[in-house]
C-alpha cells in the first residue's frame, strides 16, 4: 500500500490511510500468517517526532488483538521527509507501539529493503554484518521478517530511492564499487537467508525470471 501516508500534514490523507489500512487487515484475516509491509510515510515538515507519533497513533487503531497477520515497517531510502530513514526512527514506532499496546508488539517488524537501506546510508557493501548488528542493537533482529532485494541507481547515502535491475546498480556492479559478490552476501547471509526475498526491479517477466535464477545460483 505505498499510497498511504499515516503521517500526513493532511488531515483526510491520514484518514484514509487509517480507514484503508485498517480494512487490508481484516481482510488478511481470511490468509492467515502473512506479512502486510508498508511504507511508514512522511512528515511533510511537521517533523520526524510528530510523524513517528502519528504512525503510531494509527498502527494502534488498525491493528487488533489476536490478529494473525504481521505488519512490516519498511526501512527508506529518506528522500524528502520520510520517516523511517533510520534503525533509530523505526525502533521508535515499533517501542511506542509496544508502549501504548503492549498486546499489538508481536505483530510488529521490519522489511529491509537493499535499495534503500543503502541509499540511507548502511554501508550493506562492505559491511553488510556491520549494518545487522547495528540493526540488532536498535532494533532486533528477530524483528526483520522480509527482505526486498534490489539494486540501485544511486550510491550509498544518497537518500534517492530509485531501485536499479540486480547487478547493473551500485551494489551489483563491479563498476560502480560494488559487484555480485555483495548480492552473493546478501542472499547467504545466516541472517537473512530464511526470510522472504521481494524482487523490485525496474524489469519485466522474462527479466524477473533471469534476475531469480542470479540470485538463486548465488545462495550458498
Amino acid at each position: 500500500p505505498y499510497t498511504y501516508n499515516p503521517c500526513s500534514a493532511k488531515e483526510r490523507a491520514r484518514e484514509f490511510a487509517l480507514e484503508a489500512m485498517a480494512e487490508d487487515l481484516q481482510r488478511l484475516e481470511a490468509l492467515p500468517g502473512n506479512y502486510y509491509n508498508f511504507h511508514p510515510g512522511a512528515h511533510v515538515g511537521q517533523g520526524a517526532d510528530v510523524g513517528i507519533q502519528m504512525i503510531v497513533d494509527t498502527l494502534c487503531q488498525v491493528m487488533f488483538e489476536g490478529q494473525q497477520t504481521t505488519v512490516l515497517l519498511e526501512t527508506m531510502a529518506g528522500k524528502g521527509t520520510e520517516v523511517g530513514r533510520s534503525f533509530e526512527e523505526l525502533a521508535c514506532i515499533i517501542e511506542g507501539v509496544a508502549a501504548k499496546c503492549p498486546e499489538l508488539s508481536d505483530k510488529l517488524g521490519v522489511c529491509l529493503d537493499t535499495c534503500h537501506v543503502s541509499d540511507a546510508g548502511y554501508d550493506i557493501i562492505h559491511d553488510l554484518d556491520g549494518v545487522l548488528d547495528e540493526f540488532d542493537r536498535v532494533v532486533g533482529i528477530d524483528r526483520l521478517h522480509a527482505v526486498h532485494i534490489n539494486d540501485s541507481k544511486n550510491p550509498c547515502g544518497a537518500h534517492k530511492d530509485r531501485h536499479e535491475c540486480i547487478g547493473k546498480g551500485y551494489l551489483g556492479n563491479e563498476e560502480f564499487g560494488g559487484g555480485m559478490q555483495v548480492m552473493q552476501n546478501i542472499v547467504s547471509n545466516g541472517r537473512l537467508c530464511s526470510l522472504p526475498f521481494i524482487l523490485e526491479t525496474p524489469n519485466e517477466l522474462a527479466g524477473y525470471a533471469a534476475e531469480i535464477r542470479l540470485l538463486r545460483s548465488l545462495q550458498q
